[in-house]
């Protein structure tokens, strides 16, 4: 499964932690600037189909 990840680099790092909790992850992209709204970021999260 693949999760889009929006926001400042605190809430990224945030999402993936409690993401990663749940999910088996097995990658995670390079940082994409989000051009409408600075200092934001979006990261695609790849996970593992069955949970933990």
């Amino acid at each position: 499964m693949r999760i889009r990840i929006d926001g400042t680099r605190a809430e990224i790092v945030d999402a993936l932690f409690r993401l990663r909790l749940h999910f088996t992850v097995i990658g995670v992209s390079r940082a994409y600037p989000d051009r409408a709204r600075p200092h934001h970021w979006r990261v695609y999260l790849t996970t593992a189909r069955d949970r933990k």
